[in-house]
C-alpha cells in the first residue's frame, strides 16, 4: 500500500471516543445514569457494548443510530464504550468478551438481586443480525404492553389482558384515569404499546376496543377509526384530535394521567447508591500547565483520553485558563493544559498553528491522530467544537515521531 493510500486511510478515522452525539436518539450510557435508562424503566432496552477501535462497531454505528430513530418512544436503544476506563468495570459485569456485543434487557425479567436487594434484570443476548430493519423487528417482536383488550361480554374476557367493559370503568373508579382506544386493526400498534407502558404503574389503564366489538362502537357512537379518548375522574369524557404520533399522544395522556410514583429504594445500599448519583454541583475543569516533557508525558502520553492543550502568552494565560475550566466536559474525554508561547514555537510550526495567540490543539498520543481548533476563542464555541469532536463529526489528522514541547510533533504535509 503507498503512502498516500495510507495517509487517506488515517483521514478518514474519525477522531472520537464516542460514536454518538446529542442529536442522535442513542443513549450514550456510564455507571451513573445505567441504572436509571436501563433498570429503573418498564421498557424495552437494547445495549450496544462497543469499543471505538473495533471495525465491525464502526459498521454498526449507522444501523443502531437508525434502529434507535425508528424506535423512538417504542424502545430504548443504549451504547456504552467500554474502552473507556470508568465504563470497564461495568463492562466485566455483564461479561463482555467481544465488539460489538448487543444485549436486551426486557421489563419482563426483572428481579430483585438476592445479594445485594437491588432491582436488577437478566438480560439476553441478541441473535438477530446486524442491520437496521433486524434490529427493529426484533425489538417490536418483544414489545411489552400493558393495554387491555375490552370486552362488551364479560363471559369473551378470558385472558389476563382482557376486561369486560364495566371491569374497565369500575377499577378505581373515582381516582384511576382510562384512555381507550377503538382501532380496526387486527393487532395493538406499537405506539400504543409503547403509551400502555409509559403510563403503567398506577397511572392510568389502557384499554383497547376492536372494531368487531360492534355492542361497543355503537355505543360510543364510533363513526371513524382510529378514536381514542380519555375518561377522567376530573375532566370527564376527553377526546384526542391530534397527530398520531408519539409526542403529541403522551403530553395528552400525561395531562390527565397521575403523577408518576417516586421510586422507593428496595435497600439501604441502594438508597445510599442513589444519593450518591445525585449530579454533583459543575465543577471546574482542572487545566494543568505544561512547561516540561515530563509533564507533558505524564499529563498526556501516559493518559487513554484526548489532549486538549492551549498556547497562550503571559498576558492571555489567567483567560485562557479560564474559558477552558469553565468548559463542561460532559463526555468525560478531555483533559486539558496550556503551554506557554515562548515554549511552542516548534508545536506552532510543526502543526501549522495560527500564530495569533491563544491558539488550540488535542491530540491523542495512543492513536497518533491531532487536529488544530479554528475559530473565536471563547467558551460557547470551543464546547460546540469539543462536542463535535466527541461525536466522530469532525476527523483528525495523523502525525509522526513523539510529541514533545521541544522535539514536537512531525505533521504531514498534504491532507
Amino acid at each position: 500500500m503507498s503512502f498516500k493510500s495510507i495517509l487517506l486511510l488515517w483521514i478518514n478515522v474519525a477522531f472520537a471516543l464516542a460514536f454518538y452525539g446529542p442529536r442522535d436518539s442513542v443513549v450514550e450510557l456510564t455507571p451513573k445514569n445505567f441504572k436509571q435508562v436501563v433498570m429503573d424503566t418498564n421498557q424495552l432496552v437494547a445495549v450496544e457494548f462497543y469499543a471505538p477501535w473495533c471495525g465491525h462497531c464502526q459498521r454498526l454505528a449507522p444501523d443502531w443510530k437508525k434502529a434507535a430513530k425508528n424506535l423512538d418512544g417504542l424502545a430504548v436503544l443504549g451504547a456504552i464504550d467500554c474502552d473507556q476506563d470508568s465504563n470497564k468495570p461495568l463492562c466485566g459485569q455483564y461479561e463482555i468478551k467481544g465488539f460489538p456485543t448487543i444485549k436486551v434487557f426486557k421489563p419482563e425479567l426483572k428481579k430483585v438481586d438476592k445479594r445485594t436487594g437491588v432491582m436488577t434484570k437478566k438480560p439476553q443476548d441478541y441473535p438477530g443480525a446486524r442491520d437496521a430493519r433486524s434490529i427493529v423487528d426484533y425489538l417490536l417482536a418483544w414489545q411489552p404492553s400493558e393495554v387491555r383488550f375490552i370486552k362488551a361480554d364479560p363471559s369473551k374476557a378470558k385472558s389476563k389482558k382482557s376486561m369486560s367493559i364495566d371491569s374497565f370503568f369500575e377499577t378505581d373508579n373515582s381516582t384511576l384515569p382510562k384512555a381507550l382506544l377503538f382501532t380496526d386493526k387486527s393487532s395493538t400498534s406499537p405506539l400504543y404499546k409503547a403509551l400502555s407502558v409509559e403510563f403503567s404503574e398506577g397511572r392510568m389503564l389502557v384499554g383497547e376496543v376492536k372494531k368487531a366489538e360492534k355492542t361497543l362502537v355503537k355505543e360510543y357512537g364510533i363513526t371513524s377509526f382510529p378514536t381514542l379518548f380519555v375518561a377522567s375522574p376530573t375532566a370527564g369524557h376527553v377526546e384526542y384530535k391530534g397527530k398520531l404520533k408519539y409526542e403529541p399522544l403522551s403530553a395528552f395522556l400525561s395531562e390527565y394521567a397521575l403523577p408518576a410514583k417516586e421510586k422507593k429504594s428496595s435497600s439501604k445500599k441502594e438508597k445510599k447508591t442513589a444519593e450518591s448519583e445525585e449530579p454533583p454541583k459543575q465543577e471546574k475543569l482542572k487545566v494543568v500547565e505544561l512547561d516540561s516533557d515530563s509533564q507533558l508525558k505524564e499529563h498526556c502520553l501516559d493518559s487513554a483520553k484526548i489532549c486538549v492543550i492551549a498556547i497562550a502568552t503571559e498576558e492571555d494565560q489567567k483567560e485562557t485558563v479560564d474559558i477552558l475550566s469553565n468548559l463542561n466536559d460532559n463526555s468525560q474525554l478531555y483533559r486539558f493544559g496550556w503551554i506557554r508561547d515562548t515554549k511552542a514555537s516548534e508545536i506552532v510550526e510543526k502543526l501549522d498553528l495560527v500564530a495569533d495567540y491563544p491558539t488550540l490543539f488535542l491530540v491523542h498520543p495512543a492513536k497518533k491522530l491531532y487536529r488544530s481548533y479554528v475559530g473565536a476563542f471563547e467558551e460557547k464555541a470551543i464546547g460546540r467544537w469539543l462536542d463535535q469532536v466527541a461525536s466522530g463529526r469532525i476527523q483528525a489528522w495523523p502525525f509522526e515521531a513523539t510529541l514533545s514541547i521541544q522535539d514536537t510533533v512531525r505533521a504531514h504535509d498534504e491532507l
